[in-house]
């Protein structure tokens, strides 16, 4: 054999390598073009805009982080596309690999815009122009729920809040608790309280001794020229400023407290008068 055919066989040599041997790379690696990886890539990939493809029956990106000190963060984490099982979901997610969480999940087929961060911060459900911290479009009556599960020892308990061109509801388990219509009317499966209130407010005042009780006389002509009770708004200042209902509440609470003092009095009148009747009629 001459000694071109021995060097040639040499050199052959040189390059027959297992199909999938590892190839460790000691150096930056820049690749000037797309990039496929993957057991179903093949000779002339039509990359289209792609810079990176993964390419075959499982797709994952792992993020294996090595740090052995404990005061710096060593959480691995994976991007994961489609589940490797038959009839398994197919989804994008990001998963906690050290503490087996899949933190964030989307499913195939879910709507444009389901999950949308604007420039300002805002989120948008069902939108890409979230006008408000959290912005929720639907095509009918889109809704949020706020669920406890019971799995830290708390009831179970769901919240459901809806809005629609006739207005907001708030539902307990089902059951509707606030509406609020389009026209402002409020109405409520139960009662109202107010734990505000300074004990001060209370008019209890009214059956103190130095309380100044309006002589009827007085209310009467106060009630002729002004058409409405001492201490209550008319009907315009309502109209125009609204109504506080606590302080209205309270205010209705005095007056009918001084009418018990008026009741009290005309019947110390009715007692004194009929017991100058009976003197009378005993002679």
């Amino acid at each position: 054999m001459s000694q071109k055919a021995l060097a040639t066989v040499a050199l052959s040599c040189l390059f027959v390598l297992p199909a999938h041997a590892d190839t460790l790379i000691s150096d930056d690696l820049i690749v000037d073009g797309s990039h496929c990886v993957g057991q179903d890539c093949v000779s002339g990939e039509a990359f289209g805009f792609d810079t990176l493809r993964l390419k075959e029956n499982n797709t994952r990106i792992r993020f294996d982080d090595t740090s052995s000190s404990g005061a710096f963060p060593n959480t691995d984490w994976e991007l994961t596309a489609n589940d490797s099982t038959n009839g398994g979901r197919n989804r994008f997610s990001i998963s906690d690999v050290t503490n087996g969480r899949e933190i964030f999940t989307v499913s195939a087929g879910a709507p444009d815009f389901s999950l949308f961060v604007t420039a300002a911060g805002n989120i948008g459900f069902g939108t890409d122009a979230a006008q408000k911290a959290l912005h929720v479009v639907g095509l009918n009556s889109p809704s949020i729920r706020l669920e406890q599960d019971a799995s830290g020892g708390f009831p179970a308990a769901t919240w459901d809040i809806q809005a629609n061109e006739d207005g907001l509801s708030i539902a307990y388990n089902g059951f509707l608790r606030l509406r609020l219509d389009n026209a402002g009317n409020l109405s409520l499966g139960g009662s109202v309280s107010a734990s505000s209130i300074p004990a001060s407010a209370v008019p209890d005042y009214v059956f103190r001794d130095d309380y100044r009780l309006m002589p009827l006389d007085e209310l009467s002509k106060f009630v002729t020229d002004h058409r409405h009770l001492p201490e209550i708004p008319p009907a315009e200042a309502i109209a125009r400023d609204g109504l506080n209902m606590t302080d209205m509440q309270l205010k209705l609470l005095r007056k009918i407290e001084e009418l018990t003092l008026y009741t009290m009095q005309q019947q110390a009148q009715i007692d004194a008068l009929q017991a100058r009747l009976n003197d009378r009629d005993a002679r």
